[in-house]
């Protein structure tokens, strides 16, 4: 039988799931929208998707949270493909950071 993928925690022991609902962040419904646009448009397909997200080493995947995976996948893959560049990519974030969030980039 081949290894467990990370997302398959099926029959393992696990915490209780929440089942408080939580609203969605300001930059989470962008990223769903940004992959809306990037699959329908044909960038990528759900497989490439889930094999960038599942790619993730164990001990990230288990640290972050499903939005943060998914969007480290879509990037992963937006730079596998050769459409951006991850030098270039980190080098702008930097400088947004430096410049500050706007006050709801939060909400």
């Amino acid at each position: 039988m081949p290894e467990r993928l990370i997302t398959d925690i099926g029959g393992l022991p696990a915490e209780a799931i929440p089942k408080e609902e939580v609203p969605q962040l300001f930059w989470e419904k962008h990223m769903i929208a940004m992959f809306n646009v990037l699959w329908s448009k044909g960038v990528f397909n759900l497989d490439e998707f889930r094999r960038a997200v599942e790619a993730t080493p164990l001990d990230e995947y288990k640290k972050s949270r499903f939005y943060d995976r998914r969007t480290d996948g879509m990037t992963d893959l937006l730079v596998e493909k050769g459409i951006i560049n991850r030098a270039e990519l980190i080098s702008r974030t930097q400088e947004i950071l430096r410049q500050g969030l706007p006050r709801d980039a939060n909400t």
